[in-house]
């Protein structure tokens, strides 16, 4: 078994918000996955992430399953859906 601390989702994303409302950054790895292509499974690691504003379910289909964020290094715009977040700042995220 890993020694690497865990976290839950729950948690985890309360973390971010208070990090990203203080200005501050995150680190993320997550598993992409693109429904309408039906693709995905690569690993993306962010080392600086910082929440952006949440979308409505009416703008975006299932926009409360999903975590909208910035790569502060590229400055790219990015979402991933919540179940396929694995790590938070050096934690392992449970569900």
């Amino acid at each position: 078994m890993s020694n690497k601390t865990t976290i839950t989702l729950y948690d985890a994303l309360q973390e971010m918000r208070t990090i990203s409302e203080e200005g501050g950054t995150f680190s993320l790895r997550h598993r992409k996955y693109d429904r309408q292509r039906n693709i995905g499974g690569d690993l993306a690691i962010i080392p600086a992430a910082r929440m952006r504003p949440q979308a409505k379910d009416e703008q975006i289909r299932d926009a409360h399953r999903k975590l909208f964020y910035v790569d502060t290094e590229t400055g790219e715009a990015k979402v991933c859906w919540h179940c396929l977040i694995m790590e938070f700042n050096g934690k392992r995220v449970i569900i």
